[in-house]
């Protein structure tokens, strides 16, 4: 459920609050600039505001940071991403899993906007089409990334051993991501009519 916007602590800019069943506090800025904040639900208001002003810092360094504008692809570009990305990401993402003993249930292409990659405890991984406007050592952080997750379906250290094994720049790569412009389709056009 989301609630009106508030105003961030200390700051003239204003925030998105989401509460729901989860069980942690997170923070995300969308490449738009809306900054939401993602509660569990009974959570009171001034625990909100108490975490949003200990990632002040954090919130100050990404709201100034200059944001690419997003990158517009056609219908017809984004069909040729989606068979790029069927072609190229089930076997380099086996090959990352490969690696370290897994083996993906199934490497699916999606739509996704927020993630280029995901994976499930089931071991199914997707990947997002638009991943296949990054550069070549982007599209290979995805996979090994999602590949990791085949062992290590968290974010801890453990995770983060097998990641470094796949790929000792990964931290580079994740920071290069970040800085990559959205990828968004652009708007179909209507013909005719009165």
């Amino acid at each position: 459920m989301s609630e009106p916007a508030g105003k961030l602590p200390g700051r003239d800019a204003a925030y998105r609050l989401v509460r729901s069943r989860r069980r942690t506090l997170s923070l995300e800025i969308r490449p738009d600039g809306e900054v939401i904040v993602r509660a569990p639900a009974r959570l009171p208001m001034r625990e909100v505001e108490r975490f949003l002003v200990s990632r002040g810092e954090w919130l100050d360094r990404h709201l100034s940071a200059p944001r690419p504008a997003p990158r517009l692809v056609s219908a017809q570009e984004q069909q040729a991403m989606r068979r790029e990305a069927a072609l190229l990401m089930p076997p380099l993402v086996a090959r990352y899993a490969a690696a370290l003993g897994a083996r993906p249930a199934r490497v699916r292409i999606t739509s996704a906007q927020k993630r280029l990659g995901s994976c499930n405890a089931k071991g199914v991984v997707c990947i997002s089409w638009r991943l296949m406007a990054s550069p070549g050592d982007i599209v290979a952080y995805v996979a090994a990334h999602e590949a990791a997750h085949l062992k290590h379906l968290n974010h801890s250290p453990a995770f983060y051993r097998a990641l470094s094994g796949l790929m000792p720049d990964h931290a580079r790569r994740a920071k290069a991501l970040r800085r990559l412009p959205h990828v968004v389709p652009e708007p179909i056009q209507k013909t005719g009519g009165s």
